[in-house]
């Protein structure tokens, strides 16, 4: 048993340190959405595109998953333009 306990504690510490980066639906221009998003991620045009195309039809969109330290400093050039974003 101790050796499933471990695990789980494994497996729950590594959840908790990866989080996602949300983008929603705002009044911004759609060309501004995709720059900024460039700016801030260094993503293709296209995948830029993808995620401002979804945030705009669905309300939100994940921006990107990752550690805490590197989504903080992508959102801080999203909020540049005043983008509305959250970390969850």
């Amino acid at each position: 048993m101790a050796v499933k306990e471990l695990e789980r504690e494994i497996h729950f510490g590594d959840t908790d340190e990866l989080r996602s980066l949300i983008l929603y639906n705002s009044n911004h221009f759609y060309d501004d959405v995709i720059n900024q998003l460039q700016k801030a991620t260094g993503f293709d045009i296209i995948q830029c595109e993808q995620i401002a195309i979804i945030a705009h039809t669905k309300g939100k969109a994940v921006v990107k998953s990752g550690e805490i330290e590197e989504l903080n400093k992508i959102n801080s050039v999203l909020k540049e333009i005043n983008l509305v974003t959250e970390i969850v």
